[in-house]
């Protein structure tokens, strides 16, 4: 299993052993028999190269629906994996003794068609409509959430029953001779993980894109239903010809060079043992080392969807690369205990070396060609591509090789080809099962992602000494023994005694900063930390990668915008909503206004709330404030699930394209509109980087097809969204009255004319921007599946360039401006500031200061001016 772009987990649908069969001498059976193996590598080609297209747009669907987070995805494809496993063994026992396995075979396919088709719609359309109506009926949210949860577990167990048939079904068409099992058995399995590893990329980095999510869902489906019915009208695989048994000497596993030369598994149920422990063990390392690996990825690599579908894709295409090695080397072994028992133990060496990178990785890759990363498109793909070949490409090579070597010691002779098949995959999947939800919800929290990984080589290590404990070869390797032991007991004295490891941002790393606070948790690693020494240090408080807030000028000055605009703008609010506590800036400038009533935050990340108290000179000490409600849960999801409605919604997300694309939508604004009292506001941070001018103006364009009374406000490098329910209009006089009632913050230079200057864009002017801005929605979402151009470093000021070109002006809203020449004075002021910063950007710090000036000179009663000259330039005026 892997992790899906949106950041859950996925399965890693794992192929079965082979039987012995015999190659028949006739020419013409010979011929058949080929066709026959190229048709069903074919199907399972194609078969799993749709499974990872279903998996990865089940895992955004549900997002959208359950939540971004990663107890749902868990959980939620936890459960998918478990009815793929069952579904397995099922379908294995029932195709054991059928002969007509392409009608089987037909009809399974036909089955996953139609219902991943049912299940579409019922998880976009009706599960929403399900919350909508429970909510509003005032049933409670747990019980509300737990019926969701059972009907998305139910939707997706049905086409996953039927998936997991598959792979027994190719197996028992495939292998026609039991000296070519291995080389089969790789086969098959090195073409399930390919067609896999395409499939997961294709999703990631062109369907959803490209298509939309349903076009997507229409692409995989029509695969499906194509290979049904070709199946049905060629009749491949039917009937399906017994192959004919050898006798118990022929085999590898029981020649008699085996047995004198002490092979662990003289009896068949030793190997079978031995190859059920080998299945299980792959798959909950494998898939536990998934969620781990991709944890600290998020803390060192560019979140976005396309990063993380790289490196998961990687992760199948090192099982293919195992899968392959086994076709070619496998039938040269004739001891399948000791092969297991070396592959595990290379598997721990391999991610114990790979945890060493790991934790080095910013001081190894990252700072020594730091040229090479200024790029941002290899800052995205090359630099996860490479981490990726070095840490979880290794591993997933031996799990590739071991799963098959476990297939073939418990099929034996191949009497019971698909279920034992069905039996293996089902015990593999169940380690795939566990693996993933012991890393989310124990090892994370309790240990760590470092402390973690480490006990997970333990436990393959242990795996391996048990293997090789229990061989009753009297030329068991002693000395190997005693190593093995000592290595796997000191392994877990490190594990107790739990060493501090700290896995922090790469700007930590490279910088010497002083940690205040630090977190691992389920749904994302915590840092808070400052530069050293004296004096007013800087903060930087990151989520994983992402900064969450710096204590910079421009980052406050725009979340109190955010906070504070629409109480200037005559809000009549009572209650507030705020989606995203962060460090509680937004919160507390919402809070500083007596008439709210109540504050509800919701923060996806636990822990953000007590490293607010780093910024209480920010932040007012808000968490003290007895109105604030913390509420600890994905912000979007919250709103499906609550019946209230708000005066006031204020969102400050990360940036779109690194994991908060699903607040940027169409439909996301609608769920803000439906929560929203009449005469209610929603304001939301906007960014201008990362965002090409199509994208920024498609945003824009967006929000204004929800909120035709929307407004854009710059506040200085980025700008915020404020829409309303009734048109956006005020007195300047009532104005600035609403600004005189805030106490003094030297954070936040409130001047009535300087504020109202930053006004950019009113409903009227958005609405005459080009007609080509595309609207983003859950289905298409540009923004989350974002245009490689969106990296370019100079996009920012391009997007402050057109609003040098088309301000608004604040007399759209403002009526009854007293002194209109002064108002005119902060405009002109505000227009150089922005040329100001656009040339700062630029690099061009001469004429950015020629133009700081010049705005001195224009308006030498806006104060923020000369304190920008000294912060910047270090200048007086």
């Amino acid at each position: 299993m892997a992790s899906s772009p949106g950041g859950g987990v996925r399965p890693i649908l794992i192929l079965p052993a082979l039987p012995p069969a015999c190659y028949s001498t006739d020419m013409n059976r010979e011929s058949d028999h080929r066709g026959k193996s190229f048709s069903i590598h074919l199907v399972i080609f194609f078969t799993g190269f749709t499974f990872l297209i279903y998996e990865v747009s089940w895992n955004r669907l549900l997002s959208l629906t359950l939540g971004t987070t990663v107890t749902a995805s868990t959980i939620v494809l936890s459960s998918f994996m478990a009815g793929f496993g069952i579904g397995a063994y099922f379908w294995g026992r029932i195709a054991n003794d059928r002969i007509q396995l392409g009608k089987i075979l037909s009809a399974l396919l036909t089955g996953i068609g139609i219902t991943s088709a049912l299940n579409y719609f019922i998880l976009s359309l009706g599960l929403p409509l399900l919350y909508s109506a429970l909510s509003r009926g005032g049933t409670p949210s747990q019980i509300v959430e737990m019926v969701a949860f059972a009907i998305a577990t139910l939707l997706l167990f049905v086409p996953a029953f039927f998936m997991g048939a598959i792979f027994p079904l190719g197996s028992k068409i495939a292998v026609k001779s039991a000296v070519s099992i291995p080389a089969a058995l790789g086969r098959l399995y090195a073409f399930e993980t390919l067609g896999s590893a395409l499939g997961g990329l294709v999703a990631g980095f062109i369907l959803l894109g490209t298509l939309g999510q349903r076009n997507t869902f229409v692409f995989a489906i029509i695969i499906n239903l194509s290979l049904a019915i070709w199946i049905f009208i060629t009749k491949r695989f039917n009937p399906y010809e017994m192959p004919t048994q050898e006798s118990a000497d022929t085999g590898p596993a029981y020649s008699s060079k085996a047995k004198s030369r002490g092979v662990l598994g003289r009896t068949p149920m030793a190997l079978k043992r031995t190859a059920l422990m080998g299945a299980f063990v792959c798959g909950f390392a494998i898939l536990s080392l998934q969620i781990l690996w991709l944890r600290v990825f998020r803390i060192y690599l560019t979140n976005t969807s396309y990063t993380f579908a790289l490196v998961s894709s990687l992760a199948i295409l090192g099982l293919y690369t195992g899968s392959t090695i086994f076709k070619y080397i496998g039938h040269k072994n004739d001891n399948y205990q000791r092969s297991m028992y070396r592959i595990i133990l290379l598997m721990s060496a391999v991610v114990l070396l790979g945890l060493m990178f790991l934790i080095y990785l910013p001081q190894a890759l990252m700072f020594p060609f730091q040229t090479l990363w200024v790029h941002p498109l290899l800052r995205v793909l090359l630099l996860p591509f490479v981490a990726a070949i070095l840490i979880v490409f290794p591993p997933s090579v031996c799990s590739g090789y071991a799963f098959p070597l476990a297939c073939r010691m418990y099929t034996g002779r191949g009497q019971n080809i698909s279920k034992d098949v069905g039996f293996v995959l089902m015990i593999n999947t169940i380690g795939s099962v566990v693996g993933p939800i012991v890393a989310a919800f124990v090892l994370i929290p309790g240990l760590g992602a470092a402390i973690s990984i480490l006990l997970v080589v333990w436990l393959l290590a242990g795996t391996a000494l048990l293997i090789l404990h229990t061989q009753k070869s009297p030329r068991k390797p002693r000395l190997a023994l005693g190593c093995l032991y000592a290595a796997t007991a000191l392994l877990l004295a490190v594990v107790i005694v739990k060493p501090d490891i700290k896995i922090l941002p790469p700007s930590f790393c490279r910088f010497d900063h002083d940690i205040l606070y630090y977190r691992e948790s389920v749904e994302g690693t915590l840092t808070v930390g400052q530069d050293k020494g004296a004096g007013q240090a800087t903060k930087y408080t990151f989520v994983n990668n992402s900064a969450v807030i710096g204590s910079t000028y421009d980052a406050i000055k725009v979340v109190k915008m955010i906070g504070h605009t629409p109480f200037f703008l005559g809000l009549d609010c009572k209650n507030a909503l705020v989606i995203g506590f962060g460090i509680g800036v937004t919160t507390s400038a919402i809070a500083s206004h007596p008439e709210v009533e109540s504050i509800e935050c919701v923060e996806l990340v636990a822990g953000l709330g007590e490293a607010a108290v780093f910024y209480n000179d920010l932040n007012q000490n808000v968490m003290e404030d007895p109105r604030l409600k913390l509420v600890h849960g994905d912000g979007r999801h919250y709103l499906q699930m609550t019946s209230k409605k708000y005066d006031l919604i204020s969102c400050d997300p990360t940036h779109p394209i690194l994991g908060s694309g699903n607040l940027y939508t169409k439909d996301y604004f609608l769920l803000c509109l439906e929560h929203l009292n009449p005469g209610g506001m929603v304001s939301q941070y906007l960014p201008l980087h990362k965002l090409r001018l199509v994208d920024f103006l498609g945003i824009i364009s967006t929000f204004h097809s929800v909120f035709p009374n929307s407004t854009v406000w710059l506040g200085h490098y980025h700008a915020m969204l404020l829409g309303s329910t009734d048109p956006i209009e005020i007195d300047f006089e009532t104005w600035s009255a609403n600004i005189e009632k805030i106490d003094i913050d030297v954070h936040f230079y409130s001047d009535p004319y300087h504020l109202a200057a930053n006004l950019m864009l009113d409903g009227a002017t958005i609405g005459k921007l080009p007609t080509q801005n595309r609207i983003n929605t859950d289905d298409h979402s540009y923004t989350e599946f974002f245009a490689p151009a969106c990296l370019d470093a100079d996009n920012i000021s391009r997007n402050l360039a057109f609003f040098m070109e088309r301000p608004a002006g604040p007399v759209s809203i403002f009526k009854n401006i007293a002194d209109a020449e002064r108002m005119e004075h902060f405009v002109l002021g505000n227009q150089l500031l922005t040329k100001s910063l656009y040339y700062q950007l630029n690099g061009d710090n001469q004429r950015s200061l020629q133009f700081l000036r010049q705005a001195c000179r224009s308006n030498p009663e806006d104060q923020e001016y000369p304190f920008l000259m000294q912060l910047y330039f270090n200048v007086s005026q």
